[in-house]
């Protein structure tokens, strides 16, 4: 594998396999997310029709937290799957306070994942510090804080050895732009979050952009195409506890 999509929703596209035979095609790695129980069992669903091409994430998005649900599911599909996400916080749903039940799903998905030795996709938009206090308890050494954007938490991050993961919208940005050049190199990878698109790229999103933000690092690290391609794919696999490439 050349690249690395580390956050990627493939059961949102209607045409996955044709999604799967351009990755391939491209020697694109895919970190699927599920962001409920019927999407992360797709996830894995497709993982197996993937192979080594697709990782699946499973568990319960922000947005996806409700008092009646039923989360014992979780665990089992855990145990199937490369890692936890997209779990988090997002006060734009529901409360993030302690006691609320956004936070509770939150907390309980990252104890199975600590429990499972797994390695988690964070969404923390509008909670950033909320997510980064939460996970100071937990003691999981590989953690994804996907599409990250508060520019004053990222010491912090870096300093705890937390992978940040930047999408096509570096290629446009000032401020992500910013928060990539202050960042380890070490730390930082790629992601679409497809399917979702970006204007200032005609529209475009998905995976086929991976190579597009490799070349936005490239040019702020001040080194080739080729160098910081494999520099996002050695942090990939270490992320991943995966040796050598695939």
């Amino acid at each position: 594998m050349r690249f690395i999509d580390s956050h990627v929703h493939l059961c949102e596209y209607q045409e996955t396999i044709s999604s799967l035979n351009q990755a391939r095609s491209s020697g694109t790695m895919l970190l699927t997310s599920g962001i409920d129980k019927a999407t992360s069992l797709e996830s894995i669903d497709i993982a197996k029709n993937g192979r080594d091409l697709v990782k699946p994430f499973v568990g319960t998005h922000p947005s996806e937290a409700r008092e009646s649900a039923n989360y014992d599911w979780f665990e089992g599909a855990l145990r199937e799957a490369t890692g936890a996400g997209e779990i988090g916080l997002d006060p734009r749903y529901s409360e993030v306070t302690a006691g609320s039940t956004q936070r509770a799903v939150f907390v309980r998905q990252l104890e199975v994942a600590e429990s499972l030795g797994k390695p988690i996709q964070v969404h923390s938009r509008g909670a950033e510090k909320q997510c980064l206090e939460i996970l100071t308890s937990c003691r999981l050494d590989r953690v994804l804080m996907h599409w990250f954007e508060s520019e004053a938490d990222l010491k912090e991050v870096g300093d705890k050895g937390y992978f940040v993961s930047f999408g096509p919208a570096l290629v446009n940005s000032k401020k992500l732009r910013r928060m990539a050049s202050s960042l380890g190199t070490g730390h930082i990878l790629t992601e679409s979050d497809g399917p979702v698109t970006f204007r200032p790229l005609g529209g475009a999103g998905g995976p086929s952009l991976i190579p597009t933000v490799v070349f936005a690092l490239a040019e702020l690290w001040r080194v080739t195409f080729p160098e910081a391609e494999e520099r996002v794919m050695r942090n990939g696999l270490s992320y991943l506890k995966m040796s050598g490439k695939t």
